[in-house]
């Protein structure tokens, strides 16, 4: 991430079910992660952005249509969070809550110096290669 944060925002990790009913609180801003052949969720038109990706619940390649998560998806989250200095929350979903999404909150809170303990402790399936990848893409 390129400009740092004084004070981590507070990341709310959750399942698409639970994001679809979410109502936003003040400055919040949402990071949307549905399968490939999923349409978009419907999440409040009252966040203040939202970042919409797709990518596969995997941490290789077993099928050839996989789509992993890869730089580009990091690059674009990076980019999103940047752009939103002052948000208050971050609300991260994907389909189940127990993968990708808090593997990004995760690789964000790395990014960021933030603490990480809680959030590994209450999201211990955490998918492993988007932590890794966003982590990885800091310098770029």
């Amino acid at each position: 991430m390129g400009t740092k944060r004084r004070h981590a925002p507070e990341f709310i990790v959750l399942s698409r079910e639970e994001a679809e009913a979410y109502a936003p609180r003040g400055k919040e801003i949402c990071i949307s992660i549905s399968d490939p052949d999923a349409p978009p969720a419907e999440v409040s038109s009252r966040f203040a952005a939202v970042l919409r990706l797709n990518f596969d619940d995997v941490t290789e390649r077993g099928e050839p249509s996989d789509i992993l998560f890869a730089e580009e998806h990091a690059s674009e989250i990076r980019k999103f969070l940047d752009s939103w200095p002052m948000a208050e929350r971050v609300m991260v979903h994907c389909n189940a809550g127990v993968s990708r999404s808090p593997g990004v909150a995760l690789g964000l809170c790395d990014l960021g110096g933030w603490a990480t303990a809680e959030l590994e402790r209450s999201h211990p399936g955490w998918n492993r290669l988007v932590r890794s990848v966003l982590v990885a893409g800091r310098k770029h």
